[in-house]
């Protein structure tokens, strides 16, 4: 056997960063699963209802699980928000630089407090007490009451940075009535109103970016002196403060926040995430997370997923912050081989050629084989410290770890499927073709070939040697190689993986799922796993069996059948195939990366479900407000509801299953990324929607509220209308017969009150005539014609003669007639007035307005209705008053499509004109009666709804300024 060491490059490689990228958590980036809406955010919260609240340069932003929800206010002047906190009663507030204080109620911001007098354009952090919110501001500090919004001063001086933690504050402030020549900034503590001064900080040079960050027991103070970061710890139990040594590498970062998570203090800088641990007031470092990111906040979620927030990168999220994430430098290799070595220890090689030794995450040393070639399997063995290198094609190596020193064997070991240890002397291997066994495999080539097939895996047990052929699995004695074939029910069963755990064989089968072999029976274990679940590999690992399969890793633990996953949800976005098991990680194996897994229980969330409930209702593809009961017609018969559960990408891991009572007696699946159900044409009845939703990876089911919904028949269908068709159909005979008989009595009676009422409209009419040509009026006219021809002014009286006798034709024409048109009445009254015009010796002023909507020669009104009541006013108000004597008459459209016409008088009204009447004249005027008498026929017989409306005018002393007639009628 020649040792061959030429054309063999040897690299040693102390430092990881040359080998794999810089080691982070496995992390999603919220860009590529939902449209991030910026990529600058400051803060970031969780509500009790488990919504994710962001607060991001463009505004506040709240995320479902699926979508983000803007939140603005339209008296909100700067877009940004800031310092995102939850009240006593679960309100999310919010601040902005402005100093507008924001809280969210109702799914609204709402504006609480405009404190920008106060806060003078800086970002003043605040709190939230059981009264009120208190504010830090430059000017002193504030408290502002929730009931009366009144800012009182508690403290004098300027605050520059200020924590709480439970009621208990820490603020930096400077006292505005010290002005030494050393800048002073005293950190102190406040707690129920009372102040006390924790230490008082002096520095020659001007302390920067002051920052204190309260925790449960502690507080943390951190500013910048020459440009570099001094930090102080305050313990509460010792009552004391101390300054800590600045680690190196915090010295010149930006330190955005600090947080306490895990018993570990969280440095969030420009420069990524500092964790490190405090011990014996030192602070020891432990890892460095996202190195090339401006961290602004953490949080972690109810599911224990990580949220980074970023000033400049959007949001990363790591659902299982214990996984980590490994790349090769170069990209063109690829891991095509691996195997555990001792402890934390584990070699991967690739299809150029190359060793990569690892211990725990680090690379210690690369071998490079000569020429490129692809290692196809690794198999370490420890008694020998032996590692044999298999490579697919007639080549094979065996490295000494001691030395590192390797050994061309030729095609020994070449293409090799399997290894198995069998004992300190003989060696199992398996190839494409043949199973061998080797004897002392080290120093000589004794062979044994054992059977003749394809090999796939093998494992060794109690002298057993159990092998996987592609044509079935047999079981070898390792002293004679005696073999026998393991039957499922007299058929051959193809295995793809074996491992040993408990003295018992676990299979993986092609197509039977999981089997125990055990006392030389095969005992299925198909229930351990969920449905329909591929298996890959199956690895032992103490008592644990751990399993990868396309759905990710399990971990089964026989004695007691429990059963712990790792899937997407902690990160593991690839289908999981080759791993190795170290002394405390789990490596998963992929072509340009692997994963690292600590093995303790840490590794496994144990996965809660948010509450569910139905967001919206459709109702014949309408929105309509979600109600727990619904009271539907017959032909609202399509629902459709959409339903949630909060969470980090819960519309991928979180499934549904519904019912519909009465139809259902079984809970329905709802399709896994699917959230709402779609019922068509539901026949009437009452019904009971009930939904559940459920983490894929949690126990925890949560119901929503169910909803009740009740579809009507149709009324044609109904007891009630087959009655109600009955009585309508007799009830419609009966009415034929009695209408017919009473039809000709009707007709008689109508006619014969027609004949009446034209009659006595007739002779109203007549009287209105005779009632306003009277004898008075008459000779009034003929007076002032006779003064006219006396006075040789003939064309006055011809000119009154004219208009005289138009109003005379005018008044027989129209008493004729029962209605004519609105033009022609105020035409017949407008001539009226020209002549008692003269009468009044123009000491009368009159006016008539008409409405311009009004269409006066369509609209019809009684003939010769609105004279009387202009005469009226005429003779009984203006005609005893000596001048100003002033008419309006008014027609215009009002409400209801009605006609309002208005006589309106400055006279001496009517108490005053009744006393001036003569005895024998104590009655209403004739033609004023004669209409009253009209509108009774109007409205009775020929109904029309006419009323007429008197109102007697006073002035500001009580005394009569004249009457007001108001008659309204609908527009015909």
């Amino acid at each position: 056997m020649q040792l061959i060491i030429r054309y063999i490059l040897l690299f040693s490689l102390l430092g990881f960063g040359n080998a794999i990228d810089a080691q982070n958590p496995v992390v999603q980036h919220m860009s590529k699963i939902s449209n991030l809406p910026d990529v600058e955010f400051y803060d970031i919260l969780e509500d009790n209802n488990h919504y994710i609240w962001l607060a991001a340069d463009k505004g506040l932003y709240r995320y479902n699980g699926k979508i983000y929800q803007k939140f603005t206010n339209s008296k909100q002047r700067v877009n940004s928000l800031f310092q995102l906190k939850l009240d006593e009663k679960g309100r999310l507030w919010c601040i902005n630089l402005y100093g507008q204080l924001f809280y969210i109620e109702n799914d609204k911001l709402t504006l609480f407090y405009d404190a920008n007098e106060l806060v003078k354009g800086q970002l003043s952090p605040f709190e939230i007490t059981s009264r009120s919110i208190r504010l830090f501001t430059v000017d002193g500090i504030y408290d502002i009451n929730f009931k009366d919004k009144k800012a009182n001063r508690l403290f004098n001086g300027m605050s520059v940075s200020e924590s709480s933690f439970k009621g208990i504050s820490y603020v930096i402030k400077i006292d505005s009535h010290e002005k030494p020549s050393k800048e002073k900034q005293n950190w102190y503590q406040i707690k129920d109103n009372h102040i006390k001064l924790l230490i008082e900080l002096t520095s020659t040079y001007r302390m920067q970016s002051p920052k204190v960050y309260a925790f449960k027991n502690s507080a943390l103070l951190n500013f910048k002196e020459q440009g570099k970061n001094q930090l102080y710890l305050y313990r509460a139990q010792a009552d004391k403060v101390l300054k800590l040594k600045t680690p190196k590498n915090l010295e010149d970062v930006t330190i955005y926040n600090i947080l306490l998570l895990n018993n570990h203090y969280w440095f969030l800088t420009t420069s990524g995430v500092f964790i490190f641990q405090l011990e014996k007031n030192k602070l020891n470092f432990k890892e460095q997370l996202f190195s090339s990111e401006s961290v602004t906040d953490v949080l972690v979620d109810f599911n224990k997923n990580y949220w980074f927030t970023t000033l400049d990168n959007g949001v990363f999220v790591s659902s299982n912050l214990n996984i980590r994430h490994l790349n090769l430098e170069n990209t063109k290799d690829k891991i095509t081989a691996a195997c555990a070595l001792n402890k934390n220890q584990f070699l991967l090689g690739t299809n150029s050629g190359k060793l990569l030794f690892y211990s725990n995450n680090q690379v210690f040393k690369t071998l490079k084989l000569p020429g490129s070639k692809i290692i196809g399997n690794l198999f370490f063995d420890a008694s020998y410290n032996q590692v044999i290198v298999s490579i697919n094609a007639s080549e094979s190596y065996s490295i000494d770890l001691k030395t590192f020193t390797v050994k061309d064997e030729e095609n020994k070991y070449s293409v090799a499927k399997t290894f198995s240890k069998i004992n300190n002397k003989n060696l199992f291997y398996g190839s494409y073709k043949e199973a061998i066994i080797y004897n002392q495999p080290y120093t000589s080539d004794s062979t044994q070939i054992i059977r003749e097939s394809r090999v796939k895996t093998s494992e060794v047990l109690n002298n057993k040697l159990f092998v996987s052929f592609i044509d079935g699995l047999y079981q070898f004695d390792v002293n004679s190689f005696y073999s026998k074939e393991i039957k499922l029910e007299n058929e051959s069963i193809l295995v793809n993986s074996i491992t040993k755990i408990n003295n018992e064989i676990w299979l993986a089968t092609q197509h039977n799922g999981l089997y125990c072999f055990k006392d030389n029976q095969l005992i299925s274990k198909q229930n351990i796993l969920p449905k329909q679940i591929q298996i890959n590999t199956l690895k032992s690992d103490g008592e644990f069996l751990w399993i990868s399969t396309d759905e990710g890793f399990y971990r089964f633990q026989p004695k007691t059948n429990a059963l712990r996953s790792l899937n997407t949800q902690d990160g593991l976005t690839l289908s999981v195939d080759k791993f190795i098991i170290l002394e405390d990680y789990l490596v998963a194996i992929f072509p340009n990366s692997f994963y690292l897994m600590p093995k303790n229980d840490m590794l496994f969330k144990a996965f809660k479900t948010s509450k569910v409930w139905i967001e919206s209702v459709k109702i014949n593809d309408k929105d309509t407000l979600v109600n727990t009961n619904y009271n539907l017609p017959y032909n609202f018969n399509n629902l459709r509801f959409d339903f949630n559960s909060n969470g980090f990408q819960s519309n991928k891991h979180v499934s549904y299953k519904y019912r519909i009572k009465p139809i259902d007696t079984t809970w329905r699946e709802v399709p896994l990324n699917a959230h709402f159900v779609v019922f068509n044409s539901l026949s009437n009845g009452k019904y009971t929607f009930e939904l559940q939703g459920q983490n894929i990876s949690s126990k925890d089911i949560q119901f929503a509220n169910p909803i009740t919904f009740t579809i009507n028949k149709p009324f044609w269908e109904t007891y009630w209308f087959y009655a109600l068709v009955l009585i309508i159909i007799v009830g419609l005979f009966w009415l034929y017969f009695r209408k017919r008989l009473k039809q000709k009595e009707t007709q008689r009676i109508a006619e014969i009150d027609k004949i009446l009422i034209d009659k006595k409209i007739t002779n109203l009419r007549l009287e209105n005539l005779r009632s306003q040509m009277n004898p008075h009026f008459i000779f009034n006219a003929l007076n002032s014609i006779q003064d006219y021809i006396i006075s040789n002014e003939k064309e006055l009286a011809s000119s009154y003669l004219v208009k005289f006798s138009r109003l005379i034709r005018m008044y027989l024409d129209y008493s004729q007639q029962n209605e004519i048109t609105l033009e022609e009445e105020l035409k017949a009254l407008k001539l009226y007035l020209e002549l008692e015009k003269v009468r009044f010796e123009d000491e009368l002023e009159y006016t008539i307005s008409v409405d311009n909507q009004l269409k006066t020669k369509q609209i019809k009104v009684p003939s010769l209705f609105i004279q009387p009541y202009v005469e009226n006013a005429l003779k009984h108000g203006l005609l005893h008053k000596l001048n100003d004597r002033k008419l309006h008459i008014e027609a215009k459209i009002i409400q209801e499509n009605k006609l309002e016409i208005t006589v309106e008088d400055n006279g001496i009204g009517r108490a005053q004109s009744e006393k001036l009447k003569r005895p024998n004249q104590q009655h209403k005027p004739f033609a004023t009666k004669a209409n009253e008498e009209r509108v009774h026929l109007y409205k009775n017989k020929l109904k029309r709804d006419i009323a007429i409306t008197t109102t007697d005018l006073y002035d500001e002393n009580d005394v009569a300024a004249g009457t007001k007639v108001v008659i309204t009628m609908p527009i015909q």
